[in-house]
């Protein structure tokens, strides 16, 4: 037993022995591998050796920094909060939805836009059928208390006799010589107006001319009582946005779709008339509108009792008109013309029929007069 024990003692020796060996030699490796002092290997090595350094260091401080900046951050953000007052999140998101909702209506049409700024002014309201009141029409006679300076000065009156000048003004009006000189103020405004003399006749025209409204201001007065609201630029832009509507069902012959836009029987009568003249010689016009320019206000004016907004525009439409074979009769594919139109839309009652059935009027602007001015040819 003794023989194998020192066996295993010698090899756990000699295993040691090995072990130290090696760690010896790994030094010694290592400087074998180094480059001698005052070699261009030794300064690298000196200057790779100093960037790991300082990118350690940055690394380090860059940390430190961000951690820094988060926390200056946050105590700012705190503090703002702190100090901002609560109303102040409202009035900006106010503000926002402001420009969120402006936005939004610049990337509408302008018609349509329109239509939506008038809808959101305040005490819009939408048209619709009014419930006729069905309550009582009895006249109640109320006696009207007193106030305490009526009654005070009632009181004072009584005392001391004293009358209100309302009571003085009656009591001369009674008297002979305001009758009098009301008498001849009459006599003198009859020779006035009844006066053959020419010099009076031309003051008298100048008055008239001074003093008198003009058709367009008359116009607009009656526009201003129907429609509060009323601005000239976007009844224009709702004219131009419904132009396309109108001579597309127009240019079409599809006059049920012409009944569906703001059009005044007068001129349902008249465009349905060629219409069907269109159809009796089984000619198709081409309905495109490739281009329309913007509306230009003419005038403003009264007719027949209603008032009239006269506006001109042109359009570029193809002068292409086809029979029922598809045949060009008339122009051609190619002929693209400018035409110049005249409208004049007239602010008149309109019938109207609410979802419930129930039929009402409201005033709408609708086109009463369309003229064709003139084309000009612009193909190449």
């Amino acid at each position: 037993d003794a023989a194998p024990v020192a066996a295993g003692a010698k090899a756990k020796h000699a295993t040691a022995d090995d072990n130290a060996a090696d760690h010896s030699a790994e030094p010694a490796a290592e400087s074998s591998s180094a480059s001698e002092p005052g070699t261009a290997g030794a300064a690298a090595e000196d200057a790779a050796a100093a960037a790991r350094a300082a990118a350690a260091g940055f690394g380090t401080w860059a940390k430190q920094a961000g951690s820094r900046a988060a926390e200056a951050g946050e105590r700012a953000r705190l503090g703002a909060s702190a100090r901002v007052p609560p109303t102040a999140t409202g009035m900006f998101g106010n503000v926002v939805d402001a420009f969120r909702e402006e936005y939004r209506l610049a990337m509408m049409d302008p018609g349509d836009a329109a239509v939506e700024r008038r809808k959101q002014q305040p005490g819009y309201v939408a048209p619709g059928p009014v419930d006729e009141y069905t309550g009582t029409t009895a006249v109640a006679a109320v006696t009207q208390k007193e106030s305490i300076f009526q009654k005070a000065w009632g009181k004072f009156a009584r005392k001391t006799g004293a009358t209100s000048l309302v009571d003085k003004l009656n009591k001369l009006r009674d008297s002979s010589a305001y009758k009098k000189g009301t008498d001849f103020a009459n006599d003198l405004q009859e020779r006035w107006e009844t006066s053959d003399s020419p010099l009076v006749h031309k003051i008298q025209d100048m008055q008239d001319g001074m003093f008198t409204e003009t058709e367009q201001a008359e116009a607009y007065k009656t526009i201003r009582q129907r429609d509060p609201g009323f601005n000239i630029n976007d009844l224009l832009a709702e004219v131009r946005r419904d132009v396309p509507k109108v001579l597309g069902a127009y240019l079409k012959g599809d006059l049920e779709l012409l009944k569906q836009t703001n059009t005044t029987k007068e001129m349902l009568e008249r465009m349905g008339g060629q219409m069907a003249a269109w159809r009796a010689e089984s000619a198709f016009v081409d309905p495109r509108i490739l281009h329309m320019s913007e509306m230009e206000l003419v005038e403003v004016r009264m007719m027949e009792g209603e008032p009239l907004v006269v506006c001109q525009f042109s359009c570029q439409q193809i002068n292409c008109v086809r029979n029922k074979l598809g045949e060009v009769v008339d122009g051609a594919e190619d002929d693209i013309q400018a035409v110049h139109y005249l409208w004049a839309v007239q602010l008149s009652p309109k019938q109207f029929v609410a979802p419930d059935g129930r039929e009402y009027k409201a005033q709408t602007w609708q086109l009463r007069e369309m003229v064709l001015r003139g084309m000009m040819s612009i193909s190449m």
